[in-house]
């Protein structure tokens, strides 16, 4: 009896401390998903190279060539190394190397560089694809 009581109270003392441990609760996976979502993204902190000459959003107010009157109204955005144009919501992400009289374009996740010359008319860029068969963009700065 001596060594029953002794074990009892150890496994009471036991049951008792497990009984009230942790009060904190356990997060569902819809409030972790919450938290994600409400979290605020990380700071884009990646490095867009130097501004050029074209930095920043210019629209197509007039075409020649192939399909001209399709391009009017598209924007090409100029940010470092950085382009993306398009139109009516839709946007194509790429990459950009810029020079005195150049400029290319490589969408994201595709090999395929697309190359152009410009030069400025007034405030107007002129630019002209390269291989393209005479197709030309008159764009003015937004």
């Amino acid at each position: 009896m001596k060594f029953v009581q002794p074990t009892m109270a150890i496994v009471m003392a036991a049951f008792l401390f497990t009984a009230c441990g942790n009060n904190k609760k356990e997060k569902t996976d819809a409030e972790i998903k919450q938290e994600i979502l409400t979290t605020d993204p990380a700071p884009d902190t990646k490095d867009k190279g130097a501004p050029t000459k074209l930095n920043g959003a210019w629209e197509i107010k007039r075409a020649e060539g192939s399909m001209s009157e399709t391009n009017v109204g598209t924007v090409y955005e100029f940010d470092g190394n950085e382009l993306s144009f398009g139109k009516d919501g839709y946007k194509n992400p790429g990459s950009t190397v810029v020079t005195d009289s150049t400029f290319s374009f490589q969408a994201k996740g595709n090999e395929l560089v697309f190359n152009y010359n410009y030069k400025f008319n007034g405030d107007t860029l002129v630019v002209e694809m390269q291989n393209s068969g005479g197709q030309i963009f008159h764009m003015v700065k937004k």
